[in-house]
Formats: structure tokens, sequence, C-alpha cells
């Protein structure tokens, strides 16, 4: 399990403690009682899944045990997001990036493709940096570390690729890269009709929900 899903999985815990103690509990609540021992020591304090859900349980009663084994070891499509939706969120996605994605990828000088063909390439040489696992560049054949040099014939730029993402949108067409490996060329058919498709996170009801919460200023 990757970092980013791990994630997902604590704010999943988050969502399901507000839920099931009417809102009195929280992640918070938790790491305080998880992390909030033995004030000023600072040697080393080992745990097991077992002490994680002893303490989940001491805050609200539930098989914490049972959830945490499912989430940890299980072999799900997709991540787990049901914490959006409990606490008053979904995920959806358009063709416009979020300030945060856009500043992500200006610091890191990339273009985050990751939901849109399943790469990401640098903005200046064209380095593919990640492909992502049984997506669409993934079955091309690309390759991390693979030069992407030219986007349908011409030669790449950022704006090019995106575009050439964009137009592909519901035709039967690939995009076509012109892939440079060490001292070899070859041509890829990015098989891709979807758009260009980026993250966000909707509002589903009105007021703070428990993400509002999760997320302010301490």
């Amino acid at each position: 399990m990757c970092s980013s899903d791990l994630l997902l999985v604590w704010m999943d815990v988050d969502s399901l403690l507000r839920e099931k103690s009417g809102g009195a509990k929280s992640i918070d609540d938790f790491a305080k009682a998880f992390f909030g021992i033995r004030n000023g020591d600072w040697g080393e304090v080992t745990y097991t899944i077992d002490d994680v859900a002893a303490t989940l349980n001491q805050l609200v009663p539930w098989d914490w045990k049972a959830y945490l084994d499912r989430r940890l070891t299980e072999h799900a499509k997709g991540a787990p997001i049901e914490g959006f939706a409990r606490n008053g969120y979904r995920l959806i996605y358009t063709d416009t990036p979020t300030p945060s994605f856009k500043a992500n990828e200006a610091t890191r000088k990339i273009v985050d493709l990751t939901y849109s063909g399943g790469l990401v390439v640098g903005t200046a040489g064209g380095e593919v940096s990640s492909v992502t696992w049984d997506g669409p560049a993934f079955d091309a054949g690309m390759t991390v570390s693979d030069v992407v040099v030219a986007v349908n014939g011409e030669a790449f730029t950022p704006d090019r690729l995106k575009a050439a993402i964009a137009a592909a949108k519901g035709t039967k067409t690939p995009v076509s890269l012109t892939v440079k490996e060490g001292e070899r060329y070859r041509t890829v058919a990015l098989d891709y009709h979807g758009g260009l498709r980026y993250p966000r996170l909707e509002k589903t009801g009105t007021g703070e929900g428990g993400l509002d919460r999760l997320l302010a200023p301490r």
C-alpha cells in the first residue's frame, strides 16, 4: 500500500469515528490517546496493529481490528475513498486542475497526466518520471526514463501534449508519441480517449462537514 492510500485509510478512520460517535470523537482523539503518552520521553515505543485497534476501541467500540486487517491487506480496485463521502465531500474529475494541482506541477516542473493517460512528464525535456500501473501509458509500453520528443509528429511541449490528449477525447484515434529510450527512438500509440482529468473534492451538503473540521486550523 502506498503512502497516499494509507492517508486515505486514516481519513476513513476519522470519518468512522465521527459517524459512530455522533460527531463526538475524531482522529484527533485517537492521536491524543495513542501518542500522548510518556510526555517528555524521547525513547522509542513499539506497537502492533492490535495496539492501534485497542486504542480505537476505547474511543468507539467496534471491530477495528477486522477493519484494519482488511484495509491494510486487501487488494481492492481503487483507493479507499469512502471517508470523503462520510465527511461531506465526493471525489470528482474535471478538465481543469485545481490551484494546488497546478502549483504542484509548477514546483516539480512536470505535466501530471496521472489521471489523463497514466504518466507524468517533465516540462523541460519530456522525461517520463512516473507511469501508472495498468494505465494507458503502461499498456503502450512506456516506462520511467523514456523521453517524449514529439507529439503527433510535432516537437514536444507541455501544452502540445495536453492539447493532443484533449483532442483525442471521444475519438478512436490514439495520441502518437515519439519516444526516445537511450539511443533508440520508437513510436508509441497512447490509446486513451478520456480527455484531461483532474481530481477535486466537491461538497455534497451544506454547513461544516467532518473534513472541514479535520482540516480546520488548530
